[in-house]
């Protein structure tokens, strides 16, 4: 039987919706389809969503917007907190109302060492990502990992281990956000993180083959590692 409550973005799913990602999982299981997976399911149900859940509008109760300018010049990690959280949940307009008041998405979050394209990818909101895009993020940017067992997480950023948002997606399984981010926003596929990883090696390390069959083979990689982690090591007389 399959548990869907442990997969990644059926928290954001309505009743209709896990009633949907059932009736395809059953047509994969019956077809034993290998090449479909669940995350895939979820991120397509949740890309096809005409417009984000509305869960925030600019009457909702909170500091007022004298307020949040100054948390946005000062970048109040509780602030980019609460603007993470409306980027996982896919609530655009209220993004927009940040970014009105002087949010720039294409900074790095203070304390998690993310920025707000990678964190869309993470939590799969395609249309978020989209969106952030189009306000100028940058797709070839590097977020850090957390470290796994740290309390909080996001207070523990990896360095060692940066990701760009294709990465993420690969390694996610997400087919759907790696064309996109490929074909229409020139995500760079040939990208090397400082320990060695890339999207392709990511995603067949997690057994994603049909991802691993799209992004292009990548060659010279213990070179370009190299050169990648240099830079570095600098020599002080």
């Amino acid at each position: 039987m399959t548990t869907v409550s442990l997969v990644s973005g059926t928290d954001r799913l309505t009743p209709s919706e896990i009633e949907e990602l059932h009736i395809r999982l059953a047509t994969r299981n019956s077809l034993n389809d290998t090449n479909i997976n669940t995350e895939g399911i979820v991120s397509d149900i949740l890309s096809g969503r005409s417009d984000p859940v509305p869960l925030y509008t600019s009457a909702s109760a909170g500091p007022p917007d004298d307020q949040i300018r100054e948390q946005i010049e000062f970048a109040n990690p509780d602030l980019w907190d609460s603007v993470f959280k409306i980027i996982s949940n896919g609530q655009i307009e209220a993004l927009d109302q940040f970014v009105k008041l002087g949010l720039d998405v294409t900074h790095i979050h203070p304390r998690r060492s993310q920025y707000p394209v990678f964190h869309a990818v993470k939590y799969m909101q395609t249309n978020m990502m989209r969106h952030l895009i189009n306000l100028g993020a940058d797709v070839n940017t590097w977020s850090a990992t957390v470290v796994q067992g740290c309390i909080p997480l996001f207070d523990q950023p990896d360095h060692e281990r940066l990701r760009t948002p294709l990465m993420c997606a690969a390694e996610q399984g997400n087919l759907n956000i790696c064309k996109i981010l490929c074909e229409s926003a020139f995500a760079d596929p040939m990208l090397i993180a400082p320990d060695g990883q890339t999207a392709q090696r990511l995603a067949a390390r997690n057994g994603h083959r049909e991802i691993v069959q799209y992004l292009p083979a990548h060659r010279g990689g213990s070179i370009l590692r190299l050169k990648c982690i240099l830079p570095l090591f600098v020599v002080f007389d």
